[in-house]
């Protein structure tokens, strides 16, 4: 568990990945705001609770690449997530993901969180470069750029939908009418605390 502020304003706790060991108030809130932001992702579905358990189970839990945290205030009341994924421990590299504000939280709460999980990424985990991935029309890549994040490149994406799901993949000959993935690596400096 991390604490965010002195005195904390909110605490990063791992996500239960292990089947029977799930705690069904995240799988809800995983679930609930997957849905509510469907459009923030790579990849577009309704969520559903089992489908959210499969996830947390089959690939978040046997996974050596990627760590997952709920938001809760010291409360308890569960606000937001935020992880790591694509780990590369041979390079040091590592990238923000999955990050959700679901609920209610004191200003510049999640912005301080992000900042306390990249610190500990570094100084714990010994990740020395953290990059983060991000659609070019999600609101959050102000809140990105606001935490140290710098642009290195963009990429076209191109939809693709099979049944109900939809799929966005980099194509550099989609055009320029079609979103991009925006890459961008922290610098370590933000420029501003408010989120």
């Amino acid at each position: 568990m991390l604490e965010i502020g002195n005195p904390p304003v909110a605490l990063l706790r791992t996500v239960a990945t292990r089947p029977g060991k799930l705690r069904p108030d995240d799988v809800r809130c995983l679930t609930e705001w997957r849905n509510r932001y469907v459009r923030s992702f790579l990849t577009e579905f309704v969520a559903t609770e089992e489908r959210t358990a499969r996830w947390l189970t089959s690939v978040v839990g046997p996974s050596s690449d990627r760590i997952l945290f709920m938001l809760d205030r010291p409360d308890g009341q569960t606000f937001g997530y935020m992880g790591l994924a694509f780990i590369d421990w041979e390079r040091g590299y590592g990238e923000a993901d999955a990050i959700v504000k679901g609920g209610d939280s004191p200003p510049g709460t999640m912005t301080h969180a992000l900042l306390s999980l990249l610190d500990w990424a570094q100084n714990k985990l010994g990740l020395n470069q953290i990059g983060v991935r991000v659609r070019s029309d999600n609101p959050a890549l102000l809140f990105y750029q606001r935490c140290g994040f710098v642009e290195q490149h963009r990429c076209p994406l191109g939809r693709h939908t099979i049944d109900l799901e939809t799929v966005w993949r980099e194509e550099p000959t989609a055009g320029t009418d079609a979103p991009a993935l925006v890459h961008m690596l922290w610098t370590g400096r933000p420029t501003s605390l408010i989120q």
